[in-house]
């Protein structure tokens, strides 16, 4: 295409002197600038502008964006707002798939069985016994007797009330058993649960890192292609690049298998909202004295007063409740042993018909009878001897557990305060690095720098953005873990 720029004829009054020479390129200007935009309008709008320049910033977000209801917990068609999924919600989902759960109905119906055994009027099954007499193998004189008797077993005086109190320590025990089950998986969950999001966090770095890497990669190739870098700058801007999108890579893989496993554990799909998991922390009093500093020797348990009784909080524990019910029913089980020292009496109700010939008429009779079992100790010393010890082992273990689950706490405690002084110090460094990188990358533009050294800042900004972001990961957890150790769910 040419352009033809001579005036037209009888544009200038006669005797008008022809204009100077350099305003002929301010009119070619202006004639290319407006045929470069009146090209996609030639094309009928479906060109694009060669010169378009980029927008100067996103387009602002919506101000307010109603959610889309989830159908999991809303009505179908109805727009109730989405409530946020948090670690209670996770918990109960781990908790349908574990197997205590299932099998939690058949482990009640089972103790139910045996209360009511235990409830009944017998002490166990009644027997059924028939017997027949004759002389048909020696005399054959007609003979014959039938014996038909009935055994109904007994209970002695308060064998069974130490049978019940048995089956309902026993209960209180399973029960207290379920409820570690849970408050262990608990823990598990929230292991899970921010493992998956400081993984989930670090792949969000990794990426923007790789990004970054690429465009500082590609304003370099324009700049050596313009002869204001090195040759060498290029290989070191394009190193930097590969070796971000290897950690990019990396961390796409950790933070995928992280996510698995919270979904093999909890059976969700998606990650809880860190804003919905995260927990506020509890402070409550120690479980047992603290032990003075100044002791130049480790006392023990009893000297550290961790055999002393347990109060209510303390007993309610998910860690110290097991060991506490284990304790009652090993007293219930001993308390059984030493009291049931026999076996349940038996009352015989029979009856009986007999003749003495072939002759003679049949008599009717009834009979009633008592079997008493004697005490032996063959049959009692063995029970009292696994009763004691599993009572000596439960009273031994309590005090070691509670010890323990102090020394949790206490570190727990110790871990959410150091957490806080260390996400402080590491926002602090993200702000320095972040205002370093900012200048350093204007002075690079400005060519005051050289590469190696923009590449060393961009390093150092992204490690403390690495160090923050996992800094408030653990922050988050070491108050979940506090909150845990006090016998917290979610």
């Amino acid at each position: 295409m040419r352009w033809n720029v001579s005036p037209r004829p009888g544009s200038r009054p006669p005797g008008l002197a022809a204009p100077a020479m350099p305003e002929r390129p301010i009119r070619i200007a202006r004639i290319v600038r407006l045929a470069l935009a009146a090209l996609p309008l030639l094309a009928g709008g479906a060109a694009t502008p060669l010169l378009a320049a980029p927008p100067l910033a996103p387009p602002p977000a919506p101000v307010a964006a109603a959610p889309s209801p989830s159908p999991s917990i809303g009505q179908p068609g109805t727009a109730a707002p989405r409530r946020a999924i948090g670690l209670a919600d996770a918990l109960a989902a781990a908790w349908q798939r574990h197997p205590a759960a299932r099998a939690l109905s058949a482990r009640l119906d089972a103790f139910a069985a045996r209360e009511d055994a235990a409830a009944s009027l017998l002490a166990e099954s009644p027997s059924l016994a028939a017997s027949n007499r004759s002389d048909k193998l020696n005399r054959n004189a007609g003979v014959a007797e039938w014996d038909v008797s009935l055994a109904l077993p007994l209970w002695l005086p308060g064998y069974q009330s130490r049978t019940l109190a048995l089956v309902e320590s026993e209960r209180g025990a399973f029960a207290a058993l379920v409820d570690q089950a849970r408050w262990r998986l608990a823990g598990e969950v929230r292991e899970a649960y921010w493992l998956a999001r400081l993984a989930e966090n670090e792949r969000i770095v990794a990426n923007r890192r790789a990004e970054d890497a690429a465009r500082l990669s590609e304003d370099v190739r324009r700049r050596v292609a313009a002869g204001e870098l090195a040759p060498m700058d290029l290989n070191q801007a394009r190193g930097a690049e590969q070796a971000a999108l290897a950690a990019q890579a990396d961390g796409e893989a950790r933070a995928h298998r992280a996510r698995r496993a919270f979904s093999a554990l909890t059976g969700l799909g998606a990650l809880p909202e860190e804003s919905a998991a995260r927990e506020s922390a509890v402070s409550t009093p120690a479980l047992a004295p603290a032990v003075p500093s100044t002791a130049s020797v480790p006392l023990a348990a009893d000297d550290a007063g961790f055999d002393a009784p347990l109060d209510e909080r303390e007993a309610a524990h998910p860690a110290l409740s097991p060991l506490v019910r284990a304790i009652e029913a090993a007293r219930s089980r001993l308390a059984l042993a030493r009291g049931n020292v026999r076996d349940a009496p038996e009352l015989t109700v029979g009856v009986r018909r007999e003749r003495d010939s072939f002759d003679g008429p049949w008599l009717n009779s009834a009979t009633v009878g008592v079997r008493i079992p004697l005490s032996t100790g063959a049959r009692n010393r063995p029970r009292i001897a696994a009763a004691s010890a599993e009572l000596t082992e439960a009273e031994a273990t309590l005090p070691l557990e509670r010890a323990r689950l102090a020394a949790e706490q206490d570190a727990s405690a110790r871990e959410v305060e150091q957490s806080a002084v260390a996400l402080a110090r590491a926002e602090q460094r993200l702000a320095l690095a972040v205002e370093t990188q900012r200048e350093y990358a204007r002075a690079f533009q400005l060519g005051n720098i050289d590469l190696p050294q923009r590449l060393r800042i961009e390093f150092d900004r992204f490690d403390a953005e690495l160090a923050a972001a996992r800094a408030r990961i653990e922050a988050a957890r070491a108050v979940a873990r506090h909150n845990q150790s006090l016998g917290l769910l979610p």
